[in-house]
């Protein structure tokens, strides 16, 4: 295509006159060969948020349609809205109204339609959830989340993600966290300590490395942290290692930190024990049983290291 072709295509597509109508859902149309394809309830959680906003607020947001005959209209972007307004037996729902156009043009303004949204960031979804609260202070976290479309779970984790220090804030949008981690780092956040000459703020940046470089991504890898963490005591050095070590995973760290778990547990009642008989305390009928069957139980892995030792 020349370039004198391609100015007369561009100068085609001015805005098109439009009217706002209420149409009844029996005269639209979904179009078969748009791009999305899942509207419905298996189209996940943001489906179930818009039917509950629709059912409360009505259709914030008309229906753009185009007059494909007089009297039929073919969705051009809201199919989830039109989806959801059959769900809730709408009589009619409000439309943007375009005239016919020709199958290139269509496509080509669905795409600008459906290209140029951005979703909020999670600060901007924050500073809004922040201003609901604080209009509505006898509110219950549980009432405002029904309010909202969202869990009380995710409330609280905004309202927190607003008070969060700015430095942390930072370091998020540098490293591009996705909203999930952002949440998941702030369930982690109260856990984490010093460890060894780590202070907490150097231990973040160290796990904020980590997320960029896609060592560490998965909601789970945070859940998971946070437990370690609640027993950094007794996995100090594999939490250091972990610090220390760039590629070093979170998988890594439980599979390290288990081990030291069963060392530990032996320290335990190595010291439980020797602290009755310094005390001069009897064991229980049933401590004593136990206490047998473990004696017994490491005699067998005894006769294995000397089997072992006389082997080599």
């Amino acid at each position: 295509m020349g370039e004198k072709n391609i100015k007369n295509l561009i100068s085609s597509f001015r805005p098109q006159p439009f009217k706002f109508m209420e149409l009844t859902l029996d005269v639209i149309e979904g179009d078969p060969n748009q791009p999305r394809k899942a509207f419905g309830f298996g189209a996940g959680g943001d489906y179930s948020r818009l039917l509950k906003s629709i059912s409360h607020y009505g259709i914030e947001d008309p229906i753009k349609v185009s007059e494909i005959e007089e009297g039929r209209f073919l969705i051009m972007d809201g199919h989830r809205r039109f989806s959801c307004a059959k769900e809730l037996e709408l009589e009619t729902v409000p439309c943007r109204v375009y005239p016919k156009m020709s199958e290139g043009e269509f496509e080509a303004r669905r795409f600008e339609m459906q290209n140029n949204r951005r979703s909020w960031k999670p600060m901007e979804k924050a500073n809004a959830i922040h201003k609901i609260t604080a209009e509505y202070k006898d509110a219950t976290k549980k009432e405002l989340a029904n309010l909202l479309g969202i869990s009380p779970v995710h409330l609280s984790h905004y309202i927190g993600l607003r008070d969060m220090r700015v430095e942390y804030l930072e370091l998020m949008s540098d490293y591009n966290m996705k909203e999930y981690q952002r949440i998941a780092f702030m369930q982690m956040l109260p856990k984490l300590r010093k460890i060894k000459q780590y202070e907490i703020d150097n231990i973040i940046k160290i796990l904020f490395k980590k997320i960029s470089d896609n060592v560490m991504f998965v909601a789970n890898d945070f859940k998971t942290l946070s437990k370690i963490f609640t027993n950094a005591s007794l996995h100090e050095e594999e939490i250091l290692n972990f610090l220390t070590e760039p590629l070093m995973t979170v998988n890594e760290l439980s599979e390290k930190s288990r081990l030291s778990g069963f060392s530990s547990q032996i320290k335990g009642l190595i010291k439980e024990l020797s602290t009755k008989k310094s005390l001069n305390i009897r064991l229980t009928e049933k401590e004593q049983n136990l206490l047998d069957d473990l004696h017994k139980l490491m005699g067998t892995f005894t006769d294995n290291a000397e089997y072992f030792s006389t082997e080599v």
